[in-house]
């Protein structure tokens, strides 16, 4: 059978290529394998555009599990061979997706920069749609920056125009940008009705996944209105919701918005229940994820070894050619010496000939355990690295449930001490004790030792390197500069010591006494460089 047209090969690639597209969000790790599958194909075949435009969708993929290192390489790619081609459209989205990258990162600078080229690069050619898009992604770069005035004008430009293009799954996106916005601001009414619409919308075209987000942030808006009863009920719902359709993620968020309501409720007993029932989902989510990301880098570094294997058999097939041509060489060479002096030589030519061979067959050895022992390496590094990114989730997760726990804590000790300026005298004490078992749970918290534990194992030899540049430091001292290192802001500390923005800065002062540090040098700084 002869090989197919290079027309019927390139219309199979682009039918793979929109099945990985439709596959991206419900089977991430298919169309991640589809698309690598293109991105092999299109590589032998030489074409660019689908080349760029399946490293485009491995990148998302990628970005959706946090591998965000193989996304940026991929999107980079993408946004080359974009602009060699000048696909202008095309390399608008790649500017977008390097922008989320950056965001991702903590870089909101770099991030609004990328997508201010893509902009100008949609209004260039016109196109409304991709325009609208960009500046929502703006809008939201100024509102992670604080600046929620410039924030609001561009979500209002791009829900004018996705409401002139009709677009309602969009404009239910902006919709819920803009109550986010107005929620930072504390303006609950204007941030309940943005909300609203949005919920409305997605309701209309039966956006799942979103109406679980919009049930969830208007549970939010009463909760932080003093209205815990009301929000509850919109919690709850989408609590059932993303339970019956499966979006665990979404399921947790719900929980914890259960666990708080009830917290102000009064009820602290649903409110710990519900706070443990997220906590189990949480482990779970985790362990899908860390499964799925086994998987996404076993398809990432098969597709590195089919690289390196083409490669070797291209720099075989060259040495193959070479060592052909000086046997023939050789051989032409004995035969005009053959002639000449055939009975003396007829032997030596016999001999040389062997030895040759032998030396091919020496060196093809050599360059196969050359590559086994790279491959092994390779390998080594990857589970190094799968390991290390283990331990960071697990890390980020355990002090992100330290900081929700906290801060309800901190919530429930508010309300009971203005009750305790109400109440008779024969409750007083009764309340005085639940606040001191609290302060207790405060400053023994035994989270802290699966939280050490861990972090030991993400940045090694912090604390002895810590220890080694002072006199000292305290236990409190050193639990506070490991949440630095972790870069939390003032706020997630204090909340995750159980102590008061005051106290925070007065402890951060007898570290940088005891670390010796200039005035003018940066504490955090100087804890992150550890």
């Amino acid at each position: 059978m002869g090989r197919p047209a290079v027309g019927q090969t390139e219309k199979e690639l682009v039918k793979k290529l929109d099945t990985a597209r439709s596959l991206t969000k419900s089977e991430p790790e298919k169309a991640f394998t589809l698309a690598t599958a293109v991105v092999e194909e299109s590589s032998q075949l030489q074409e660019k555009l689908l080349l760029g435009k399946a490293q485009l969708i491995r990148g998302k993929i990628l970005l959706q599990f946090g591998l965000f290192q193989p996304a940026t390489e991929a999107f980079y790619e993408a946004e080359h061979l974009f602009e060699d081609l000048g696909q202008l459209l095309l390399l608008a989205q790649a500017n977008n997706a390097l922008g989320e990258v950056y965001y991702k990162i903590k870089t909101p600078e770099e991030a609004l920069a990328r997508h201010e080229k893509a902009l100008k690069l949609f209004q260039k050619k016109h196109d409304r749609e991709g325009e609208a898009e960009t500046k929502g992604f703006i809008g939201g770069m100024y509102e992670k920056m604080g600046n929620y005035p410039r924030a609001l004008d561009y979500q209002w430009e791009a829900l004018e125009l996705f409401e002139i293009l009709g677009l309602k799954g969009h404009l239910a996106f902006v919709r819920e940008n803009i109550g986010s916005i107005h929620e930072d601001l504390e303006r609950f009414d204007s941030a309940y009705y943005n909300f609203h619409k949005a919920y409305l919308l997605n309701t209309e075209i039966g956006d799942s996944l979103r109406l679980v987000g919009n049930l969830n942030n208007l549970g939010d808006v009463f909760r932080k209105t003093q209205r815990p009863e009301k929000g509850l009920a919109y919690s709850k719902e989408a609590a059932e919701l993303s339970a019956r359709l499966g979006f665990l993620d979404a399921q947790n968020s719900a929980l914890v918005d259960i666990s708080k309501a009830y917290a102000e409720m009064g009820d602290h007993d649903k409110a710990y229940r519900y706070l443990e029932q997220s906590r189990q989902l949480s482990d779970v989510v985790y362990s899908e994820e860390s499964a799925r990301q086994i998987a996404i880098q076993e398809a990432q570094n098969n597709l590195y070894t089919k690289n390196q294997q083409i490669s070797q058999l291209e720099q075989m097939r060259e040495f193959d050619a070479i060592v052909k041509w000086l046997l023939i060489s050789l051989v032409g060479l004995l035969c005009v010496l053959g002639w000449v002096i055939f009975n003396r030589q007829k032997l030596k030519i016999k001999n040389n000939k062997e030895m040759l061979q032998q030396q091919q067959e020496i060196l093809q050895v050599k360059e196969r355990l050359i590559a086994t022992e790279k491959e092994n390496r390779q390998l080594l590094e990857l589970k190094i690295k799968t390991e290390d990114q283990a331990h960071s989730k697990s890390l980020t997760a355990q002090t992100l449930h330290l900081i929700d726990k906290n801060q309800m804590l901190e919530g429930i000790q508010v309300k009971l001490k203005n009750i305790l300026e109400e109440n008779p005298k024969d409750q007083k004490k009764k309340i005085r004790n639940l606040i001191k078992e609290i302060d207790f749970n405060f400053s023994h918290d035994t989270d802290w030792d699966d939280f050490k534990n861990n972090f030991e194992k993400v940045h090694q030899d912090f604390f002895k390197n810590l220890q080694q540049r002072t006199e000292g430091l305290t236990p409190a001292e050193m639990k506070l500069a490991s949440l630095m290192r972790l870069n939390l802001n003032s706020k997630e500390v204090a909340s995750t010591l159980g102590i008061s923005m005051d106290s925070l800065r007065i402890s951060r002062y007898r570290l940088r006494k005891k670390l010796k540090l200039e005035k003018g040098d940066s504490l955090q700084q100087f804890i992150l460089c550890i």
